[in-house]
């Protein structure tokens, strides 16, 4: 009996230790105002989950008004290892008059990572890289969080992976914020300076415009 509940304690305690290494509280949940070019298009969910083998991050776009009639939609999923980077991710965007479109990434194991993007019309591109050590744009977020001394950063994004250095903006009230800019690829988040460093606005750019999310509600 002492023998199978071994691995069940050992996993127990693993996940514990995860949970206590981050400043983030296990089924955080963070509500925003999301603005497309400047239009309140709805609210924005984002949430943290321990999963097995590390975290699950997930968001997903509420749209209200002329967006939700528009049909506007955002919503993504990334799990991240004991290093915090990207392992699996997927991300679907629908734009009006466009379609959707869907990201999938995968590490694999010693062995690089891949990404295959399904456009609008069906047809589908993807690249290969021997790089593992990618952080989608939802794990950016929580990865600054916990690592704000980053400079260097290679991203998934949906030609090529994106590589670059990340700017470290002046403090504004109070505030804290990065910026990641290369080719058309755009993520900029600002932190509250408290023990939990709380992503209080984060704006995500490409060719589809600028979505700007405000905070407006933590709890779990």
């Amino acid at each position: 009996m002492l023998s199978r509940l071994a691995p069940l304690v050992a996993a127990g305690i693993g996940l514990l230790a995860l949970a206590q290494g981050v400043p983030w509280p296990p089924g955080e949940r963070l509500t925003y105002n999301l603005t497309w070019q400047g239009l309140g298009v709805g609210r924005l969910y984002l949430g943290a989950d321990l999963v097995e083998g590390g975290w699950r991050y997930r968001l997903k776009l509420e749209p209200t008004g002329l967006a939700k009639t528009l049909g506007y939609g955002l919503e993504s999923e990334s799990y991240v290892g004991f290093d915090f980077r990207t392992d699996r991710f997927w991300q679907n965007l629908t734009e009006p008059l466009r379609g959707t479109t869907r990201l999938i990434y995968e590490r694999q194991e010693n062995s690089g990572s891949w990404a295959r993007v399904i456009h609008p019309d069906g047809s589908q591109t993807g690249w290969v890289s021997p790089n593992d050590q990618l952080l989608d744009q939802l794990a950016l977020i929580y990865y600054l969080r916990l690592h704000p001394e980053t400079r260097q950063i290679v991203a998934v994004d949906y030609p090529k992976p994106a590589q670059g250095q990340l700017e470290v903006l002046p403090a504004s009230n109070g505030l804290v914020g990065y910026r990641f800019a290369r080719d058309d690829v755009l993520v900029e988040v600002w932190y509250r300076q408290n023990p939990q460093r709380t992503p209080v606005r984060f704006v995500f750019g490409r060719d589809f415009g600028r979505l700007e999310a405000t905070l407006v509600e933590s709890g779990r």
